[in-house]
């Protein structure tokens, strides 16, 4: 496995996508949130020959009619929508399998990431290229002391007060977000919801989850400032 450092490009997913999408099939999972962070467009840009947006938001809502001319304006050919979750699609007996998949921001807002993942690798033919959030190994602030182990993932409705502050502070003062939820302040945790923050995996364990659901780990690198992991991952054990 290759592990980046720093280097000087504007985004390492951009930079994973440009060497494996040209001339390849590509779908997205997730990508209408904000759809300014969608990376359809960059796909198109670096040579795919077709593209597709997975998501759950509802067809014909504003974000939808936003991406869509958002292609438009970018003097991009249509992307093929799919307003469905990805679990439901890869159980459907029609479902597409595509060259290269991509997914940014997805993974610890799912109540249960190792069923997502098993579903993107249905639908993967040959990468994905995956970034999440991930959990420092060592938290310390005016609040207190947080740490796990390297191997851990952090089950977020499991905090308590204490630990919900140091985090929540840790996440608006060093990453700047201001609205963690389930982290930053309270809900009430329905596994059936998308929103709050579910699952905060180290770096090694993000990996090892990957690699737990047939994905073999070509490269990984920090991104959002160390606050995040995006990971190259070839479909199949090497």
């Amino acid at each position: 496995m290759l592990r980046l450092g720093r280097r000087n490009y504007v985004d390492i997913r951009d930079e994973f996508l440009g060497r494996i999408v040209h001339g390849r099939s590509f779908a997205e999972v997730g990508g209408l949130w904000g759809v300014v962070n969608e990376k359809a467009s960059v796909a198109l840009q670096a040579g795919a020959s077709s593209a597709a947006m997975i998501d759950v938001t509802l067809p014909g809502t504003e974000l939808w009619v936003a991406f869509r001319e958002r292609m438009r304006t970018l003097g991009l050919p249509p992307v093929a929508e799919l307003p469905i979750d990805v679990c439901q699609l890869a159980q459907s007996p029609d479902c597409p399998v595509f060259d290269v998949l991509h997914c940014s921001g997805v993974v610890y807002h799912h109540p249960s990431p190792l069923v997502l993942m098993l579903a993107m690798r249905k639908l993967t033919r040959e990468f994905l290229v995956l970034t999440s959030a991930v959990q420092p190994e060592e938290i310390q602030n005016r609040h207190g002391h947080f740490s796990m182990p390297p191997s851990g993932a952090l089950f977020v409705p499991a905090l308590n007060a204490t630990e919900r502050l140091v985090l929540s502070t840790y996440w608006r003062e060093s990453a700047g977000v201001e609205s963690c939820l389930g982290i930053s302040e309270p809900v009430a945790w329905d596994a059936r919801d998308f929103g709050p923050w579910w699952w905060l995996p180290t770096t090694r364990a993000l990996a090892a989850m990957c690699e737990s659901c047939d994905f073999t780990v070509v490269a990984q690198a920090p991104s959002w400032n160390g606050n995040a992991s995006t990971l190259l991952l070839r479909a199949g054990r090497c």
